[in-house]
């Protein structure tokens, strides 16, 4: 497996109240280099308090240590176990962010719901910054992400928990990229993410201070191909669990994606996607998910929607 760091940008000048014109540039710079090359980087100086995170991702070991009845009265719609051996042994829990807060939320540990809306509002205000930062990328407004998404209803705040792997079986999440915007993850102590890069896994290391970042299909279509949604996967470690928390800022189903003319007919290209509903093209996904296609190469993608040339 090849040797490789995905890139690592300081976003510390679009955080802080200090004025840094010079920091700003250099984030935007490696942004954009990151984005065309690799669709993953990691982040430092984000802004979110290391102890929070240190709570949440207790929080989450405590609530899947629980028996399986504690878990199994959480509604479906947030818990999730899988034992399919296709897509390994994990579990899951998903909170979707409404204006309202979380309605629904496990009684233990105690204080989760309160963390899990703080954790939530940390990672919305980050959302909006890295969306700030990749509108300025590709040169359209710096609130297009933020306004182009109406709103946070489609945001959603995931905690993973994967069982250590087995002789027979080390998949944890098969091979996929991401849909919508962009992904925030944070896996502080065990690794097992990696990313394809010229057709090879490479493994990021797990960071107590970094998060990892990833832009979606979303970005891919709107950026014309300019930005890639990368490939990536969850590897289970040997003889560990294996614990990760992820933000996924999304744009509202009902948005209509394609191209934007500031990377099509503003610059003299031609778009090479045609528009789609975003709600339709996660339903399609979601379907592949529950009643898999014979052939891997028949899953629905993003590249149903190419333009060929």
């Amino acid at each position: 497996m090849a040797s490789f760091d995905i890139p690592t940008i300081d976003v510390s000048p679009f955080i802080t109240s200090e004025e840094n014109e010079e920091g700003k540039k250099k984030a935007i710079e490696q942004m954009r280099e990151a984005c065309v090359n690799y669709g993953f980087f990691q982040i430092a100086n984000h802004g979110i308090p290391l102890d929070l995170l240190s709570r949440i991702m207790d929080m989450y070991k405590t609530f899947f240590a629980c028996s399986d009845e504690e878990k199994l009265s959480v509604p479906s719609d947030n818990y999730f176990k899988s034992t399919k051996k296709s897509a390994g042994t994990y579990e899951q829990l998903l909170f979707h962010l409404s204006s309202s807060g979380f309605n629904v939320c496990p009684e233990n540990p105690p204080r989760f719901k309160q963390v899990l809306e703080e954790m939530a509002s940390h990672f919305t205000n980050l959302g909006f910054v890295l969306g700030r930062i990749i509108s300025e990328c590709l040169g359209i407004p710096p609130n297009f992400l933020a306004n182009y998404r109406n709103d946070q209803a489609k945001d959603f705040l995931l905690g993973i928990h994967y069982s250590p792997a087995t002789e027979a079986e080390n998949v944890g999440k098969s091979a996929h990229k991401d849909p919508g915007c962009i992904t925030i993850l944070y896996q502080p102590e065990v690794g097992g993410l990696q990313v394809q890069k010229d057709e090879q896994w490479i493994p990021i290391a797990p960071s107590k201070d970094k998060l990892v970042v990833n832009i979606g299909d979303v970005i891919q279509v709107l950026s014309n191909n300019k930005f890639k949604s990368a490939t990536h996967r969850v590897i289970r470690p040997r003889e560990t669990n294996r614990y990760s928390c992820a933000f996924f800022y999304n744009v509202q189903g009902d948005k209509w994606v394609e191209p934007l003319p500031q990377c099509t007919k503003e610059i003299g290209e031609s778009p090479k996607y045609r528009g789609f509903i975003f709600k339709e093209y996660v339903q399609r996904r979601r379907r592949d998910e529950t009643h898999p296609p014979a052939r891997p190469e028949d899953l629905f993608n993003i590249s149903h929607y190419s333009i060929s040339t």
